[in-house]
């Protein structure tokens, strides 16, 4: 069965970038404080801290910065790979991350603030694609991609999908001008809204609009709706920014996942 994880704040930051520790933290250090926050968020969910995985996106991010390249590449999680990489947190160039229940209890995820991960599952044969999708890679289509990884990968029929998209930024997600990004501007006309001398940018529906266009039903499609500027439990790049909402206390990441239960995992809280 698959589990999403989303540790909010519960666990603190969920990345290893110094600025979400101490000034006096060496690298050092920050490797013992992130394994002990992996491992109690583990414990909570009932995965194995040390089988977390998370995709570089290198391609997506060449492919933005129009340095050539393929958007949307994908890599598979195996368990011989995993027991190769038994500390979590290898080297993926991909974009997209595949996991199975042949390797329950690995993580697939990625630490995030306002960005939704997107979790794409075949509910028949339990195998499940997952990506960070910021407002750029929407633009871009990765969410269709990671649809299509699944096809490409073990012959996934459209119907047989589910979509989870994680706690995201809502509507206070603002822009001074319209988004230099933007390339597909049919795909924003009902996601973008201009009022109070700025755009509010709604990735929600842009990611709605975007299933539906690859042949994904509504009924398919499970958002959180936890807005993660508004939402205490979140961590928000918006909010936490001076040029935001200026709350300091907001700065950081949560990681956002899934991976497929291993029910002899004992949980710690269900």
């Amino acid at each position: 069965m698959i589990r999403y994880v989303d540790s909010k704040r519960n666990f603190q930051n969920m990345n290893k970038d110094k600025r979400f520790y101490p000034s006096n933290y060496t690298k050092e250090d920050i490797e013992k404080e992130f394994l002990k926050r992996r491992i109690n968020m583990g414990n909570y969910f009932g995965f194995d801290a040390y089988k977390m995985f998370m995709p570089d996106e290198r391609d997506a991010n060449e492919y933005l910065l129009r340095n050539g390249g393929k958007i949307g590449s994908y890599f598979a999680l195996t368990a011989d790979y995993c027991e190769a990489n038994p500390l979590g947190y290898s080297d993926i160039k991909e974009d997209i991350l595949l996991i199975s229940e042949k390797v329950k209890g690995v993580v697939a995820g990625y630490p995030v603030a306002d960005c939704p991960v997107i979790v794409i599952s075949d509910l028949k044969k339990k195998v499940s694609a997952i990506s960070h999708c910021s407002a750029k890679l929407i633009d871009a289509k990765l969410p269709m991609m990671i649809a299509d990884s699944l096809k490409d990968f073990c012959n996934s029929a459209d119907e047989d999908l589910f979509v989870y998209v994680s706690a995201c930024a809502g509507e206070g997600y603002i822009y001074q001008n319209y988004p230099l990004w933007i390339t597909d501007k049919e795909l924003w006309s009902e996601a973008i809204t201009f009022s109070d001398e700025v755009f509010k940018i709604n990735m929600r529906k842009a990611l709605l609009k975007e299933f539906i266009e690859r042949n994904i039903k509504t009924s398919q499609i499970y958002f959180n709706l936890a807005d993660t500027i508004t939402d205490d439990e979140h961590y928000s790049n918006f909010a936490s920014s001076p040029k935001g909402l200026n709350i300091k206390e907001k700065s950081g990441r949560q990681f956002i996942g899934a991976f497929y239960e291993d029910k002899n995992k004992v949980l710690v809280k269900k």
